[in-house]
């Protein structure tokens, strides 16, 4: 078995965790399809995939930005995969 310093070979590779990364979809399906949940992402939505950068933003602002826009996108993923 691979090992790092942090240990995150043993982790990748362990069996809960490769049970838990399948279900990941369903856990995310779980954690947002409740009323707090759905206040939450949408919260999320509304200061990522709806805000603009002025012309005038730096490459750290827009960079930061899209890796927010990003996480996002791979929530709203996750649920669409849940629920299948």
């Amino acid at each position: 078995m691979k090992t790092d310093l942090l240990g995150m070979y043993d982790l990748f590779e362990s069996k809960d965790f490769k049970k838990d990364l399948e279900l990941m979809p369903i856990y995310f399906v779980k954690t947002f399809n409740t009323e707090s949940g759905r206040k939450v992402l949408e919260y999320l939505i509304s200061i990522t995939q709806n805000r603009y950068l002025s012309s005038n933003s730096s490459d750290f602002e827009l960079r930061f930005l899209e890796g927010q826009r990003y996480l996002v996108a791979f929530i709203k993923n996750m649920i669409k995969k849940g629920m299948k």
